[in-house]
């Protein structure tokens, strides 16, 4: 199965941004991706508050926008996450919606660990949870490929330092074949922290990882996000990273390599927890 993970420098201007991925959908579509992956808050990146206020309800706006691609281009896209309203309160959920070759929405995954970042100094650097509410639940959803059935997970960024939202999916009878992980990584923690916590989720899932970030400067070049989105395979190895540029990232993905890992390290299976 071939993936593309599209790497993007969102701004403050949805219509930019969105024209920007897809058009990039549109190439990795005709590149022969069937699953193509976006990053977190592809539609819009600025100041929390200013993310919040482009929300649309669930199923519109960006997310119809995504819905109309896959069902065009008959290949599942993972999309990303906008700002979704929520009917309970002010603030707004950090959602991502996938849909199918069919135009069917197959997932629907409202962030659950909100980010909050401050200097050493006491001073809040990010504070999504002042603008945004959490999610409560994570569900396991199917795609299908060359007559292959692929068990998948979507969590979002700062989720990547929660191995439990993954364990807990991860069933003796049917573990994960496939993590996607859209993100806005900061390039602060990035350096440091991203491709080791990537691999290891691999490591311990037993399973790909397609972590799919935002790259480059907003928020008029005071803000900056790490880039070097990249696809691990079920043993740890990378198959394929970026650097900072913008643009699509491609890797083909097998069952086989899943079973083979699996097979040799058989921790899924001796899992007892």
């Amino acid at each position: 199965m071939r993936l593309a993970c599209i790497q993007l420098n969102p701004q403050n201007n949805v219509a930019k941004n969105v024209e920007r991925a897809e058009n990039l959908i549109i190439e990795a579509a005709k590149n022969k991706a069937k699953v193509i992956v976006l990053p977190e808050m592809f539609s819009f990146m600025g100041a929390d508050a200013e993310r919040a206020s482009n929300a649309n309800e669930a199923g519109t706006g960006v997310f119809s926008t995504i819905q109309r691609l896959a069902q065009k281009l008959q290949v599942y896209i993972i999309g990303g996450s906008h700002a979704e309203t929520s009917p309970h309160t002010s603030r707004v959920f950090n959602t991502s919606e996938s849909y199918s070759p069919t135009g069917e929405m197959i997932n629907r995954y409202r962030k659950i660990h909100l980010f909050n970042l401050f200097a050493e100094n006491g001073e809040k650097l990010f504070c999504e949870s002042d603008a945004f509410e959490a999610g409560n639940e994570c569900k396991s959803f199917y795609i299908k490929s060359n007559n292959e059935q692929w068990t998948a997970l979507t969590a979002i960024c700062y989720d990547l330092r929660f191995p439990e939202i993954f364990r807990q999916k991860l069933q003796k009878t049917e573990p994960l074949d496939i993590i996607f992980l859209p993100a806005a990584f900061t390039h602060q923690t990035g350096k440091d922290h991203w491709e080791v916590l990537v691999r290891a989720r691999a490591i311990e899932n037993q399973c790909y990882v397609v972590a799919c970030n935002q790259t480059g400067t907003f928020l008029n070049g005071t803000k900056r996000n790490y880039g070097h989105s990249i696809i691990v395979s079920p043993w740890g190895e990378i198959i394929s990273q970026f650097n900072d540029e913008i643009g699509i990232l491609y890797a083909e993905v097998s069952k086989q390599e899943i079973s083979a890992a699996r097979k040799k390290l058989p921790a899924v299976w001796n899992r007892t927890l």
